[in-house]
């Protein structure tokens, strides 16, 4: 048998790439704001009822899912760059179909541009952060890279609705999501070189499968997909509500209700990946998702049995910041499972935690729908979801491994075939 070449060690990838990436992140989240903030505007534009919107979102997550299963197929054999810069160019059709649509079931056909756009664009970047960065970097790193999509939220919504107050949700299309998309896409190209040598290439020969097979066979791999579904649905299904909650229960205004509910929260869960970040490498990726996806389901679990607004909104934003930082580490947790196909990896999360949005929206619906009670009805949510996020952490204690624990933090990165 001959020996294996010895591994490339290669420094560390100049922090404007990172930044080039993150911008991307960033515009792929905006879509998340516009529908939201614009349900009934929509419904007036198209003549259809505000209920109908969902669908937008249903079927982005749909786009996602299959999207991300490809991505995990055949990504292997596209490099980094054109990856992303495909991805910001499906966003921007987005944004300019969706401004130009006469009607609904046009638009429906269009949001998919979004979902496929998105998934390109954060599974590449993980990816890359992945294979070219040292275990002390890459931490850090990846959390600012969980912190892009939120901080889009954070930032965007007080623009987007401004601009639908002056010109309508259109304007925020073509004044906004569209402008964020042409710099993403300007600066990409310029800073992101071509011929960086790309480890995903080394797989180019290899069985498009194959990569599917060393991850779902993966005992640790498959409790980590796990615990992302549940990961997702419990917080999705829990969030979705929250602004309904304010209203029905404490009687708060729809304006305020938005303002201290999901955008103080969206902000908190931008800190919360941050930190987490920081804390990974120091905690450990296992135990760290472990204890925060449980803490997060516990916070949103007696949230919503509280009857005091300040110790609901207390609890909630606790909540927030837990799952910031459970992205962090759930995400480097998953980036180290199976290093030699980590693009197949992060696409199978990306799927898994697609599907556990969709879920966790039908769920949490359900659940409030079975009672007649408002109060009991949201006990019961909180309940719920609070299961499921104590189902991921226990799935993650028992049957997850964390391959980095105990290593040098401050290795080279090498980059595997």
């Amino acid at each position: 048998m001959t020996a294996a070449a010895p591994a490339v060690e290669r420094p560390s990838p100049k922090m404007i790439l990172v930044v080039a990436l993150l911008v991307a992140v960033f515009v792929s989240a905006v879509i998340d704001i516009v529908i939201p903030i614009n349900v009934m505007d929509i419904a007036a534009t198209f003549s259809i009822q505000t209920g109908t919107i969902a669908q937008l979102d249903s079927i982005i997550a749909i786009s996602s899912v299959a999207t991300a299963l490809l991505l995990g197929a055949f990504g292997a054999r596209f490099r980094y760059k054109p990856l992303v810069m495909v991805g910001v160019l499906f966003i921007a059709f987005c944004a300019i179909g969706l401004f130009l649509a006469p009607n609904f079931p046009l638009a429906e056909l269009i949001v998919p541009l979004n979902g496929i756009g998105s998934v390109l664009i954060i599974v590449t970047t993980q990816t890359f952060i992945g294979n070219s960065f040292p275990l002390d970097k890459k931490a850090k790193v990846i959390g600012w890279v969980s912190a892009a999509g939120t901080l889009a939220l954070a930032v965007g919504s007080p623009i987007v609705g401004f601009m639908t107050g002056i010109g309508g949700w259109r304007s925020s299309l073509i004044w906004f999501m569209l402008p964020a998309a042409v710099v993403s896409l300007v600066l990409v190209f310029v800073v992101f070189p071509f011929n960086l040598p790309e480890p995903q290439l080394d797989t180019k020969k290899e069985p498009f499968m194959r990569g599917f097979k060393q991850v779902l066979t993966n005992k640790s791999a498959v409790a980590c997909l796990a615990s992302a579904f549940l990961g997702n649905a419990f917080w999705m299904g829990g969030a979705l509500f929250g602004v309904t909650y304010l209203r029905q229960v404490f009687s708060v205004s729809p304006g305020f209700a938005s303002l201290i509910g999901p955008l103080v929260g969206t902000a908190l869960i931008t800190v919360g990946a941050i930190i987490g970040g920081h804390l990974v490498n120091r905690v450990g990726r296992k135990r760290l998702t472990a204890v925060t996806t449980f803490s997060a389901g516990l916070s949103m679990l007696l949230a919503y049995s509280m009857p005091d607004l300040s110790i609901f909104l207390a609890l909630y934003y606790t909540a927030s910041i837990f799952v910031g930082i459970t992205m962090a580490a759930a995400s480097n947790l998953m980036l180290e499972q199976v290093p030699q196909f980590r693009g197949t990896a992060m696409s199978l999360s990306s799927a898994f935690s697609g599907v556990g949005t969709a879920i966790g929206f039908t769920v949490a619906g359900a659940v409030l729908n079975l009672y007649v009670n408002p109060t009991i009805g949201f006990q019961m949510l909180g309940l719920t979801v609070g299961a499921l996020a104590f189902a991921g952490a226990l799935i993650i204690l028992f049957l997850a491994k964390d391959p980095v624990r105990g290593q040098q933090q401050t290795q080279k990165p090498v980059f595997q075939p």
